[in-house]
């Protein structure tokens, strides 16, 4: 007597490890390029975007110099807070992507991630105060009695560059974690 399965009728299925082996990865040079690539072009994204939501502060000419109000100063910290948001974003989805796209080596992928997210956090601030620059000095001697021109477009603190490995490194422990776990569940007992 011939008994028949669901199993002996299902075509059999090459196993994940080989099936991620048949796909093309390019190699640890290919991993490279990618996450310097997207770290790069997320400095430039980054660096015109904050330009672009971030108001600089203002100063008050007076009758022998230039004042930045209390209230003004508040502006300059919204500079440093939407660059940390900024930031964020960016690296966490470089992170996400990254690590589950380059999941071959996830070492290499995670320590150049790591560095390439501070050099793109680098980058973006270095845009950016290139973009939102003003001659404070010749703007404040055009200015007349009482009247408000910008400053250029900076950060209190430069470590606020901190916040793009950070948002990396979540976004690649959270793939890492998820996929652990995935390979717990899927392996027979």
């Amino acid at each position: 007597m011939l008994l028949v399965t669901d199993e002996s009728t299902r075509p059999a299925e090459a196993p994940p490890q080989e099936a991620a082996a048949a796909r093309p990865s390019g190699g640890a040079l290919a991993d490279l390029v990618w996450v310097l690539g997207y770290f790069a072009v997320a400095g430039v994204v980054a660096g015109f975007v904050w330009w672009q939501v971030a108001t600089p502060a203002s100063y008050t000419r007076t009758s022998d110099n230039a004042v930045m109000l209390q209230v003004e100063l508040g502006q300059r910290v919204q500079g440093d807070g939407w660059f940390v948001v900024i930031g964020l974003v960016a690296a966490l989805l470089g992170g996400v992507v990254l690590t589950h796209w380059r999941n071959r080596r996830p070492l290499l992928v995670v320590l150049a991630g790591y560095a390439a997210s501070l050099a793109g956090g680098f980058l973006a601030l270095a845009l950016g105060r290139m973009l939102g620059h003003q001659d404070v000095a010749a703007l404040a001697k055009s200015a007349a009695v009482g009247s408000r021109f910008p400053d250029s477009l900076n950060v209190i603190s430069p470590l606020v560059v901190v916040a793009w490995p950070i948002g990396f490194l979540i976004g690649s422990v959270v793939v890492i974690w998820g996929t652990k776990a995935v390979t717990r569940d899927v392996q027979p007992s």
